[in-house]
């Protein structure tokens, strides 16, 4: 049953993908019409497989002393970068919201201690905080990583809070009767009810580390694709800021897409229902 569900959500995933990239790519092309976009400044799908692809694409798409190859070359270069980066942040994210929640679940005066600060820090925006952080913890991978995981940290945060809380009280009641503590409670109870919002916390939170890692690079200037997405538009390289913008999204969907086959599979075997053929 497990293989079933997996290639089911694979099958799925992938038809997904493509829908959303036929529906992106005619969105694209349609509002560069629709508000009649520069052809310097708007690039369309077209102009940025030029970009990539094209020895000699149409006058402006890209610098003349810029061959697709290295176009090619930076993009992915930049693109490893910011996924490491946003790897970085993702996962420091998900392990500080996991153990707050169980900070909160096991450990009341902690919740009240922490929960005000985490709602300040949350309603601050991010864009005003980062250069802020960037001074703390510097214009390196750890401050990049900062920033990822803070734009992490705060709904999968919400989502595992509430998911260790709606563990089966009758279950609860069984570990406390036997003499359970809270901790085996946590561990027998809480943990394995909780797994299908923890799963899907780190499914949201995918695209949101890439973010949160672009805007620092755009910030520090110096690497990832939101350095290179900086430099591009100083010098007036916009076939290039098209192209990494682009790169970002189709990344993300992916990423996101991805995370739901992990999602599925991990549910069919551990989750609440594992075996149930409904799942498929």
């Amino acid at each position: 049953m497990d293989e079933h569900v997996i290639a089911a959500r694979l099958g799925r995933a992938v038809v997904t993908i493509g829908i959303a990239v036929v529906v992106l790519v005619a969105l694209w092309a349609a509002l560069l019409s629709l508000f009649d976009v520069s052809s310097f400044v708007g690039k369309s799908p077209s102009d940025v497989w030029a970009y990539l692809f094209s020895d000699a694409p149409e006058r402006g798409v890209r610098p003349a002393s810029l061959t697709a190859e290295q176009a090619r070359a930076d993009s992915l270069a930049a693109l490893g970068t910011t996924l490491v980066n946003a790897a970085i942040g993702f996962g420091s994210g998900m392990v500080i919201a996991t153990a707050v929640a169980i900070g909160f679940v096991l450990w009341k005066p902690f919740e009240v201690a922490f929960l005000p600060i985490a709602m300040l820090l949350r309603s601050v925006p991010l864009v005003a905080m980062a250069p802020l952080l960037l001074l703390v913890f510097g214009q390196g991978k750890i401050g990049i990583a900062v920033i990822a995981a803070i734009v992490v940290l705060f709904p999968a945060l919400v989502n595992i809070v509430l998911g260790l809380g709606a563990a089966n009280p009758q279950s609860l009641d069984v570990v406390r009767v036997n003499g359970g503590s809270a901790l085996t409670a946590l561990v027998a109870v809480r943990i394995p009810s909780a797994l299908p919002q923890f799963l899907a916390s780190a499914r949201i939170s995918v695209p949101g580390a890439i973010v949160g890692a672009m805007l620092a690079e755009w910030l520090v200037g110096f690497e990832g694709m939101g350095g290179v997405l900086s430099g591009y538009k100083g010098s007036g390289n916009y076939g290039g800021v098209w192209t990494v913008v682009a790169m970002s999204v189709l990344v993300s969907i992916v990423l996101y897409e991805a995370m739901t086959v992990l999602e599925a599979a991990l549910l069919a075997r551990w989750g609440p229902e594992a075996g149930v053929a409904s799942r498929v």
